[in-house]
């Protein structure tokens, strides 16, 4: 069977967002690549995605969902998608994101056995992105190190997660935990593909939930957990740190990164968090609304 004809399972967590489900759902089921299972994981009931859900199933049997009757979390819903899950491959989309037509199809094409795993880049909601497409970067449980170049979803076999699942004792961090437990584990490369196959919501200008303590006790989780592989590392950790959660950069921060592979972005950050900085990105999110 070649890799076009095999199926793909697609898990999506969802929490109290119909109107994000329903949309993220759609990018789902049109894909180019039809041959798919969607597993949505409710986390905590909520009626109206419910009804929306049974709707669909009732028309297109590649839909399954699953309810928390409370919510258990992210990593737990995520968890039990995965472990419900039938295909060939497997890949995952957040209930506010969603996929280009081509995503699956394109992962498919890519795939080769020597890799742990494929990822690709995204655009944002809303926001004009002068943001260059990469080309295809090949990387290693080294590069993962520095930073979580992967992002928040990955394509894989299906076998390959279901062995390596999400850490529901973890608080923030998760995706960069299990992506790099994957990555290990196969003791393989990874694949980032060169182009943009998902739309992301995430608007600049709102308050992130990744600016409070949690994902401060995540990245401790993270650094005790893989201690062995950061001892030397510790700069890319806390810089990863601080971007996540939208802090300043300190300049001995820039300073020790200087000669390292992260010193464009330390720098980056560096500015943008400086008043001048705060004023350009400001102005560049403003005008960006009328783009």
């Amino acid at each position: 069977m070649s890799n076009q004809e095999q199926l793909v399972s697609v898990y999506i967590p969802s929490h109290y967002r119909p109107s994000d489900l329903s949309r993220s759902l759609n990018s789902v089921l049109i894909q180019t690549h039809t041959n798919i299972e969607v597993i949505v994981a409710l986390d905590g009931k909520c009626e109206d995605s419910i009804f929306l859900l049974e709707g669909i199933a009732n028309k297109d049997h590649r839909l399954k969902f699953l309810v928390n009757e409370h919510p258990k979390g992210a990593c737990n819903a995520r968890n039990r998608a995965i472990d419900m899950a039938s295909g060939d491959f497997i890949t995952g989309l957040d209930d506010d994101d969603i996929m280009e037509p081509d995503c699956i199809q394109s992962y498919l094409a890519a795939w080769n056995d020597r890799y742990a795993l494929l990822c690709a880049d995204y655009s944002i909601f809303g926001v004009h992105s002068n943001r260059f497409e990469l080309n295809k970067t090949e990387y290693t449980h080294f590069d993962l190190v520095e930073k979580n170049y992967v992002g928040n979803q990955v394509f894989t076999k299906l076998d390959t997660l279901k062995n390596n699942t999400f850490d529901e004792k973890m608080v923030a961090w998760q995706d960069y935990d299990c992506w790099f437990r994957v990555v290990l584990a196969q003791n393989k490369p990874f694949l980032k593909l060169g182009k943009k196959l998902y739309k992301v919501n995430v608007d600049p200008n709102r308050e992130r939930i990744t600016t409070g303590t949690k994902t401060a006790t995540g990245a401790i989780q993270f650094l005790s957990k893989h201690a062995e592989y950061l001892k030397d590392k510790v700069t890319f950790w806390l810089l990863n740190d601080l971007v996540n959660r939208g802090q300043k950069i300190p300049l001995w921060l820039v300073v020790a990164l200087l000669s390292s592979s992260q010193s464009k972005r330390a720098v980056y950050f560096f500015l943008k968090h400086s008043f001048l900085g705060s004023l350009v990105f400001s102005l560049k999110n403003f005008l960006a609304k009328f783009n």
